[in-house]
């Protein structure tokens, strides 16, 4: 379909896309997606579609104001994503090839509430150019991409908003967080101190705890706390594994250490736990919740459960 707007030039295509509601619960619905060539000519002062909007620039430069990133400019290989619920406007000053797709879902509100950045700039340029043309190929063929696709490709766009890049809060590149997660994960039957993981991460403690609960959103002592006992919820539930076998795998001192820091977090016991797992019908433990953590300094310079 073609759209006779200032600055947008006739090479421009955009394809409204026609869903059902029955999968709109739990995917992300396309509303409509485009190909756009402007000129300096091109703005949308405000964009008025309730929906989200994702703009993916191919070469040139695009202006964007919102009430997330304020005043931004978008240059080649870069992607935004807007809620145009809130009115965003956005342009050009120059010449600019993009990609656009406005869409929605009951929880893309909660996604890019998470996001810690709402402008990045992509990891592969072509692999994301070619996501679109997926979902826009099949216009060109007189139809259009099933619901599955388009979720997909929406989805792998979501994600490259919360791949690792330059942490804002403290400059450290997230990886070496991730590097810290990893390490904990790994090293869950072991003693693990807050001297040790913020000699990691290259920082001191007072401030390791503060810039990895910003990041992660645990302290460094929840987020051990929390992996020990999902770790210890699979194995009650998957394995035969007995409670003191399960105690040592998941770093705690003693079956009493581990049955409270387990009833604290989950709201049942372990052998309950195993009991309703191997049972018929009986309701499924919960998973590790940080809503169910006791509340602890984050002074402490050990994890390991006494």
């Amino acid at each position: 379909m073609k759209l006779n707007e200032r600055g947008v030039l006739d090479t421009s295509d955009i394809y409204v896309y026609n869903s059902s509601l029955i999968r709109k619960d739990y995917f992300h619905q396309m509303l409509c997606v485009g190909h756009y060539f402007c000129t300096h000519e091109y703005s949308v002062k405000p964009n008025t579609l309730d929906s989200f909007l994702i703009l993916f620039v191919v070469s040139g430069s695009l202006y964007i104001t919102d009430n997330r990133a304020g005043h931004a400019v978008l240059k080649e290989g870069q992607m935004a994503m807007l809620n145009c619920y809130e009115r965003p406007s956005y342009g050009t000053t120059d010449k600019v090839e993009f990609y656009w797709i406005h869409f929605d879902s009951h929880d893309t509100d909660q996604i890019y509430a998470a996001m810690r950045q709402t402008v990045i700039t992509v990891a592969d340029k072509k692999a994301m150019e070619s996501n679109f043309k997926h979902l826009i190929h099949p216009f060109l063929e007189g139809g259009q991409p099933s619901e599955a696709l388009v979720n997909k490709y929406i989805t792998y766009m979501f994600t490259e908003f919360f791949e690792p890049t330059t942490d804002g809060i403290s400059g450290l590149p997230r990886s070496k967080f991730d590097t810290v997660c990893d390490y904990i994960n790994s090293h869950l039957d072991s003693r693990i101190s807050n001297d040790e993981l913020a000699a990691m991460a290259n920082m001191s403690p007072y401030h390791f705890i503060r810039a990895f609960k910003k990041e992660v959103g645990f302290t460094p002592h929840d987020f051990i706390l929390r992996s020990r006992v999902n770790t210890a919820v699979f194995l009650l539930r998957a394995t035969s594994l007995s409670l003191s076998e399960i105690t040592y795998r998941c770093g705690f001192s003693s079956e009493s250490a581990f049955s409270n820091s387990f009833k604290a977090i989950t709201g049942t016991t372990p052998l309950k736990c195993r009991q309703e797992a191997w049972g018929k019908g009986t309701p499924r433990s919960k998973i590790a919740s940080m809503e169910h953590i006791e509340k602890t300094t984050e002074e402490s310079t050990t994890f390991r459960q006494a």
